[in-house]
Parts: structure tokens; sequence; C-alpha cells
């Protein structure tokens, strides 16, 4: 147990490592550290599914400074190393997963918001003396530190938590675990509609109805329907660059002292309509 619980924390620091140290490269998501941990533990395939799920189920949910909803880092390592090692089902997993990320997270918050207190002082002092290797010794090292903390409750979680799981679910009726199978599945709806939430505008609802109609009644491929979402953004760009074009002609035109025959941002996309 213990061997498994240190390669679940190892995976968790390096995705926590790599994502503050190296320039935010998204790989604390739940897709990134899916893969990490499926690539660990031996099954990519389980990760990717897994972190895809959990992705899809905080796709709305972001974390702004000191404002965090969870931490999908450690939920996803622990769902897949579940799942892979423990033999956990899936459906189960992703729950369990939610509620442990939204757990950790407040051992996130404060063990980030303590070492950041006591680590920005020695930062200023040496940004104060001009010592590039003392400032990239604080960044690099602070890293590790923090990191390390912040990865200690994924491993707490497998070394403790892991086997009297196990022996829940195998007490848990099949019925009760059916529930939990399609409860995951829901879950995934109830991220994608937080982010309609904050992303819905009236002017781009038809895309929505486009793309429900083109997976619900045409049932195309998730391929050709991004490649229709790539064409419909170029054509738009490509007609608001005209657009703008056209508006500073005419303004140059305007201030050269020659009627352009528009006299308004209106007449002005007629025209452009109707060229």
């Amino acid at each position: 147990m213990f061997d498994i619980a240190l390669i679940a924390f190892f995976t968790a620091f390096f995705c926590y490592y790599v994502q503050w140290t190296f320039g935010q490269p998204m790989i604390e998501q739940p897709l990134g550290a899916g893969l990490v941990a499926g690539i660990v533990f031996g099954d990519i395939t389980t990760g990717i599914m897994i972190g895809a799920a959990l992705q899809a189920i905080f796709i709305g949910s972001v974390n702004v400074g000191g404002a965090t909803s969870a931490d999908t880092t450690a939920g996803t390592v622990l769902a897949v190393c579940f799942v892979v090692h423990f033999g956990m089902d899936q459906g189960v997993a992703i729950p369990l997963a939610v509620a442990a990320a939204i757990f950790v997270n407040i051992i996130y918050s404060l063990v980030f918001n303590v070492i950041s207190s006591f680590w920005a002082p020695v930062i200023d002092w040496a940004a104060s003396k001009g010592d590039k290797k003392s400032l990239m010794l604080c960044h690099l090292g602070g890293g590790v530190l923090m990191n390390l903390l912040l990865a200690a409750p994924t491993f707490f979680a497998v070394y403790i938590g892991a086997e009297p799981a196990a022996q829940l679910m195998d007490m848990v009726p099949q019925t009760v675990i059916n529930g939990f199978n399609a409860a995951s599945g829901l879950l995934p709806a109830v991220g994608m509609a937080l982010l309609l939430r904050m992303l819905w505008d009236n002017k781009i609802a038809v895309y929505f109805l486009l793309g429900f109609v083109m997976v619900q009644y045409l049932e195309m491929p998730m391929i050709a329907i991004a490649a229709v979402g790539i064409v419909i953004i170029v054509v738009s760009a490509l007609r608001e660059l005209e657009s703008r074009d056209l508006r500073n002609q005419i303004r140059a035109l305007r201030e050269s002292g020659v009627n352009a025959g528009a006299a308004t941002v209106a007449e002005i996309e007629e025209e452009d309509f109707f060229a």
C-alpha cells in the first residue's frame, strides 16, 4: 500500500510542480493529470477517460487567486489510482473524486496561503538585492516545498483511505453502485450547464442549437462538428476583418474631407453587405 501511495504522491507532485513552476501549461487540469496518472499507473486509456469525465464536470470551475472551488489534480489522481490498482468501478470513482477534490481544496487553500505569506518576504528580499541566483533558488525551491505539501493529502488518501474504501464498496449493494454509475453520467452535464450559465449569450444561441441538431438528429461525429465550428469561426473572423478594414477606409476618407457616402456604422455595414 505504501508504494502505491508514494506513486500517487509523486504523480500529484509532478502535476503541481510543472503547473506552478513552468508557466501554467494546464497539466493540473483533469485531462492533463489523468494522462500523467494513466502513464504512471500503467493504463493510459483509463486515465484519459477519467480525466475527460472529470474535465467535463469541472469545465465551468475556474480558480482565480485565492478563490478556488476544487483541487482537480488530487481528485483525478485518486480516481485513476482507485480504478486501476484497487478495481473500483469507474462510476463510483468519479463521484468520489469530485468529493475528494472539493475536500482537498480546503487543505490546498490553507497550504497555499500559509506558504505564500512566509515565502513572499524571502522573495522580496532576494529581489531587493538584485541577485538573480537567489531569485531562481526561491522560485524553484519554494515550488518544491509548496507542492510537496500540496501533494501530501493524495498520499494519505491512498495510504489510509484506499483499503477502507475498497472494503466499503464490497459491502455496498449492486443497486447502489448502479445509482452511482447513473450519477456519474449526469455529472458532466452539470459541468456543461455551469459553463453555459457563464457563457450564454442570445447572440450565439443559434450556434448551440446548431450543435444540438448536428449531434442529436444528424448524428455527426465530434470531429466533423469541430470542423464545422472551425469553418464558422474562420468565416466570422474574415467577415469581421473586412468590416474593420471598410470602417478604417471610410474614416480615412472622412478625415481627408472626402464624402464616403455613408454617415453611420449601420450604413457602412449595409454597403459592405451589398458590395
